[in-house]
This record gives C-alpha cells, sequence and structure tokens, in this order.
C-alpha cells in the first residue's frame, strides 16, 4: 500500500513537471497596459513602439518634447505649456511618451527616473483629456543618451520625454532621425536648457 501511495505520488510529480500547454485560443495580442511581464501592448503601438526603442522616431511623428532638469521628473511651468498646445491632438490619436536621461548615474535609476518622466507628462494629458487608454508610457533610460557629454549643461537635450503619435502612417525606417539628435517637435516650441539642480544622480 506504501508502496503504491509513492508511486501515485511520482507520477503525479512528473505529470506536473510535464511542458505547459496554452489554450487553443490564446492570443498573445490580447489585453492592454505596458509591455511588461506577459503583458502586450494595445494594437496600434507595436511599430512606433520599435521605432522609439530604436532611435528611429520620424520627425513627424513627435507631437512635442518636453526637458526636465537634472535629476528632476516634474514637468515645469514652461513645459507645460508645450502639453497644453498639443492637447487636442492628442485627444484624437493615440500616443506613445518616451522617457530618457541622460548618462550621469546608474542603469537602474535612469530607467527609473525615465519612468517618472513619462508618467508625469502622461499624468498631465490625461488630466487634459486625453485618453489613458489610448497612451503609453516606454522608459528608456539612459540608453540613447549622448556618452561623450561631459558635464550637465551639455547633456541637457537627453533629459526629457518625447510624445509620439502611434498613428503617424508615415514611413518608419532606420534612416529616420534619432530623437537624440534632437529631432524638432511638430508643435513649435524650444526646449529650454535645465537649470542647475542639486548633484545626485542623474
Amino acid at each position: 500500500m506504501k508502496r503504491l501511495s509513492l508511486l501515485l505520488i511520482a507520477a503525479g510529480l512528473l505529470v506536473g513537471c510535464g511542458p505547459s500547454r496554452m489554450p487553443s485560443d490564446f492570443n498573445a495580442n490580447a489585453g492592454g497596459g505596458n509591455s511588461t511581464g506577459l503583458e502586450t501592448r494595445p494594437p496600434g503601438f507595436n511599430a512606433m513602439a520599435d521605432a522609439i526603442r530604436n532611435g528611429n522616431i520620424p520627425p513627424e511623428a513627435i507631437l512635442t518634447t518636453i526637458y526636465f532638469d537634472f535629476d528632476r521628473y516634474t514637468v515645469d511651468a514652461k513645459e507645460r505649456t508645450k502639453l497644453d498646445g498639443i492637447a487636442g491632438r492628442v485627444k484624437a490619436t493615440k500616443v506613445i511618451i518616451a522617457g530618457y536621461t541622460d548618462h550621469f548615474g546608474t542603469e537602474e535609476y535612469n530607467l527609473g527616473l525615465s519612468d517618472k518622466r513619462a508618467q508625469n507628462v502622461r499624468d498631465y494629458l490625461v488630466k487634459s483629456g486625453a485618453n489613458q487608454s489610448s497612451t503609453e508610457v516606454l522608459a528608456l533610460g539612459s540608453q540613447q543618451a549622448d556618452k561623450s557629454a561631459a558635464g550637465r549643461q551639455s547633456a541637457a537635450k537627453d533629459r526629457k520625454a518625447i510624445v509620439v503619435d502611434a498613428n503617424y502612417s508615415g514611413p518608419i525606417s532606420s534612416g529616420a532621425v534619432k530623437p537624440a539628435a534632437g529631432a524638432a517637435p511638430v508643435r513649435p516650441s524650444s526646449g529650454n536648457a535645465p537649470s542647475p539642480a542639486p548633484v545626485t544622480a542623474l
């Protein structure tokens, strides 16, 4: 009897350790939210998200670029006017807000900071009437930062969040202007260089 029980337990363990099976109706593209863990993006975000990751954002798809002070993630008053200027367009399309940092600080810290920058821009747009389900945040940290920048002032262009029209229907190619190269936003407004801030990591 004891031997039979042991055999049954062993058989149960073997079955439990076998290969997992997906339901026949499993849809890898279903669901929403950010592309973390097993979640996937809502339809319409994938191509542009890949272009952003590769540094190939078409300039025509950029709605605006928001700049941040050193080691800061709150949107200051001058930058909020840029978001006010694109509020109508954001309501009518899907957008990806890509957050960036300069190259100072650790990779982990920079990813967190870039996420906070993008999230704050998203929160402001949602409060201005954008549909939260039509926005996505993409944190890139310092992946595309200018590593040759020697100081905070020269790296100011990398401390930003770019609002990108995910419904842009023009060509997306490897020849597109990279955001780190200072691609101009569609809406005319210049990004002010950040003012000095406390010396901490990025």
